[in-house]
């Protein structure tokens, strides 16, 4: 390649340096350097971006002067950069660098970690969940300056989906190549053993990274794997165990961003929100697990709500938002090159959309297990096996199933997280409404069995709440108060004293419409305790009164007994010594009238 001249004239013409055009199209000062001295020529992304920064067209910057003024025919030029072997090969169908190129957001140590597995020679596979930001990585790895130094060769992309076309790759990779048509041939037939063979050959020595993104299936990417010893391969994918096996140690998985990168990617898109309103700003990016791709399809949504600069339209628009059928459904168009492999040309891409692909791909059975465990509260909590199970109603065998589909994650050994936005997609879909149901019946069970058990109560706490606020709205109404009669002393023990209250508070107004004064005894007794713990001694003494009156009329003696205690507690604390003495006469009375029983 001969040096640019007329992109460095162009450049210095306006008293721009390097490194001022570098930033202005999202690329490298050491990138800008090689174009103009002819090391390597700019992939059509950021030949696109330079076109708009100079206001030239590609010709007038140097880019096509070769192949035009040659006179090589119309795509001559890739075939013959395929062919010389000291030039770089970059396949055209790499998508443009995401965030419209500024650089992803809460990646730095991860891009520096798998920077230096590539460079050291090491291939590597992608995996995690729909929408995580694998494409993107993929593609800000095969920008990075010392990726395009240390392989020089150049990259060939692949994006496979569902249902790829394996042999149409194929057959690109061997242009861009300079592979003749001929070595291709096994008996009249192009084979994929001998397509494998002939780049592979091609390829020798030479050092390329190879990308087969959004892999399903692996007898799909096996056919990829064609480089040399001195090339890398980047595989994408969904499934954990396609990683594995693409990669072996090399698998990574990709997490959610954090909170504050969460938030720090939304203001990329809708600076406003974040600027005015930051605590809705945050409370979205919680809302969406701190998911990429719903943050910039949100994001974009709201660009597009606060152009007019009206803060009631913005307000409207992040309203909308907090609704989960609202969230899965924004969504956008993409161009060709944008649009991901799972995804037909012209499907637009949503959370919806994105994680029916996957959900396409289950059976029925695991599929309904998947809606069924909606019903738990969504990552960062977790919940076990055992209640999995009761609530799916179905075998172990299909949570291994979403696992490995990549829609259920692993938490330590017997316990799975559901994301949210995984959570919301399936409860969107559930039609069994006995899945609450068993999720109630297992909650009370758990809280009769195990209530003395903090530690076992404190991990299953946020799905205990989650089947007594089911009870509570649905109208089961005796579990709910089963489930509060048993919930509440761990809620007392651990201090979550205003949580314990409000339960007793709603099961006390359940039960007064009863004709079980027993229940209504001690739901009086919790409510008096707590009230104690709170130091409210006024209410602790109405609702122990007003439990002694039934308890006498109903002549139960262990709660009796109980009561009779708290209020002598309570009437010493008020200095009340009358009072207390009076209540310390009747628990002595009651003694001797069990003794005398006996």
């Amino acid at each position: 390649m001969k040096p640019n001249l007329r992109l460095r004239h162009e450049r210095e013409m306006r008293g721009w340096s390097q490194a001022r055009v570098a930033e202005a199209i999202g690329s490298s000062e050491k990138n800008v350097s090689r174009w103009e001295r002819g090391v390597s020529s700019p992939q059509p992304y950021y030949r696109e971006k330079l076109c708009q920064l100079f206001g030239k067209s590609a010709r007038e910057l140097g880019f096509v002067e070769d192949e035009l003024e040659s006179g090589a025919p119309a795509g001559a030029g890739a075939l013959a950069r395929g062919r010389n072997h000291q030039e770089r090969v970059i396949d055209p169908t790499i998508p443009p660098l995401p965030n419209e190129g500024r650089g992803l957001v809460g990646r730095t140590t991860l891009l520096g970690e798998l920077v230096a597995q590539l460079c050291a020679g090491r291939s590597l596979a992608l995996c995690g969940l729909p929408g995580v930001g694998k494409t993107a990585l993929a593609v800000t790895l095969v920008h990075e300056a010392r990726v395009l130094e240390r392989f020089e060769a150049g990259v060939l992309w692949a994006g496979l989906g569902p249902r790829p076309n394996v042999l149409e790759h194929l057959h690109r990779w061997e242009q861009l190549l300079g592979v003749p048509a001929v070595a291709t041939a096994a008996s009249g037939e192009q084979s994929l053993e001998a397509r494998a063979r002939a780049l592979r050959a091609a390829i020798g020595q030479r050092r390329f990274v190879l990308v087969i993104d959004d892999v399903w299936e692996l007898e799909a990417a096996l056919a990829f794997k064609v480089g040399g010893p001195q090339s890398v391969l980047i595989a994408t994918t969904r499934f954990p165990r396609l990683a594995l096996a693409i990669a072996g140690e090399g698998a990574r998985t990709i997490h959610e961003l954090e909170s504050a990168d969460g938030l720090a990617l939304l203001a990329q898109w809708a600076p406003e929100v974040v600027a005015h309103d930051r605590r809705a700003a945050l409370t979205l990016v919680e809302e969406v697990g701190g998911l990429p791709l719903a943050l910039t399809l949100l994001g974009k949504y709201l660009q597009a709500q606060a152009h007019s600069g009206q803060p009631r339209r913005l307000q409207a628009a992040l309203a909308r938002l907090r609704s989960s059928h609202q969230r899965l459904h924004v969504s956008e168009m993409r161009g060709p090159l944008e649009q991901p492999p799972h995804l037909a040309w012209g499907t637009p891409l949503s959370l919806q959309s994105a994680i029916a692909v996957s959900d396409q791909q289950l059976d029925e059975q695991v599929r309904e297990v998947l809606r069924a465990l909606s019903v738990f509260p969504p990552k960062p909590n977790s919940f076990s096996e055992e209640a999995a199970l009761a609530v799916a109603q179905a075998p172990p065998e299909t949570l291994d199933a979403l696992v490995d589909a990549g829609l259920l994650e692993s938490s330590g050994t017997g316990r799975y997280l559901l994301h949210q936005t995984i959570a919301d997609y399936a409860s969107a879909h559930l039609r069994d409404p006995q899945a609450g149901e068993r999720l109630v019946a297992y909650v009370t069970q758990l809280l009769e069995r195990h209530g003395d058990d903090d530690a076992a109560l404190e991990l299953e706490s946020r799905n205990i709440v989650a089947g007594l606020q089911y009870a509570f709205e649905n109208g089961r109404h005796a579990r709910f108060i089963r489930g509060v009669l048993a919930f509440t002393p761990f809620l007392r023990r651990r201090g979550f004293y205003e949580l314990a209250r409000l339960y007793l508070q709603r099961a006390y107004q359940i039960a007064i419409w009863s004709s079980d004064p027993l229940t209504q005894v001690r739901l009086l007794l919790g409510l008096g305790e707590v009230a104690l713990h709170q130091g409210d001694l006024k209410a602790a003494g109405g609702y122990l009164r007003e439990g002694l009156t039934l308890a006498r009329e109903g002549g139960q003696r262990r709660e009796l007994r109980r009561l009779l205690r708290l209020l002598r507690y309570l009437a010493a604390r008020q200095d009340d010594a009358e009072r207390a003495a009076a209540y310390g006469r009747e628990l002595a009375a009651l003694a001797a009238e069990e003794a005398a029983g006996d």
